[in-house]
């Protein structure tokens, strides 16, 4: 029997949509390669003639995912660009986001599965992260040197204020994790955060 020239690619593209909810709902080992493979409506040889293993499907989860959706930070004013990243920031360090892994980013969800994982997928990450940070440094107020070192603080905030509060039990105290990471954000974006060694000024609350 013949198949259709892009069988294998569609087979492909449904392996990766599906296993990056799975992964990022589950974690690199808290799913197999069958439950994988069961979820995009492919065989297991499907997987292995696609992928040559869990960390080759991790590194293309990465690849295809770290940062994606994000704005765009060569368009509009320097005002513009900044309340955009601000309207995404309070999308993504929120109660929402964190109550549903499976559609949210894999920076919370699988950092620390790329953490153990081999230098290829390090590698990935290490590249996809540099692009998100080098977006978000030509968005936040701040000298080049300076923009770098507060996208990373942004970076920084948004992923560790998910993951603990997904981690912690619903209810105030992760909420206060949120709102108080959100609150820094937008701080550090606006470039409202004092020189070491003065006072901090906290930004008002947003409506």
């Amino acid at each position: 029997m013949r198949y259709p020239a892009d069988q294998k690619a569609k087979a492909r593209a449904a392996l990766l949509q599906s296993a990056t909810r799975a992964l990022r709902q589950s974690g690199f080992n808290g799913v197999g390669v069958d439950a994988l493979a069961a979820s995009a409506g492919v065989t297991s040889g499907a997987f292995y003639s696609n992928f040559s293993g869990k960390e080759a499907l991790l590194k293309e989860v990465i690849d295809a995912n770290l940062g994606q959706p994000f704005i765009d930070p060569g368009t509009g004013t320097p005002a513009e660009r900044r309340e955009r990243l601000k309207d995404y920031l309070e999308m993504y360090i929120s109660a929402q986001h964190c109550a549903d892994p499976a559609n949210g980013c894999v920076m919370p969800t699988l950092s620390a599965d790329v953490a153990r994982s081999a230098a290829a997928v390090r590698e990935t990450y290490g590249r996809r992260m540099r692009e998100l940070v080098d977006k978000i440094a030509r968005v936040v107020e701040g000298e080049a040197v300076d923009a770098e070192k507060r996208a990373w603080s942004v970076v920084v905030l948004m992923v560790g204020a998910v993951s603990i509060a997904r981690a912690l039990p619903a209810g105030p105290d992760a909420q206060a994790v949120l709102d108080a990471a959100l609150q820094r954000a937008f701080a550090v974006i606006d470039g409202r955060l004092e020189r070491r060694g003065q006072s901090i000024r906290h930004p008002e609350v947003r409506a």
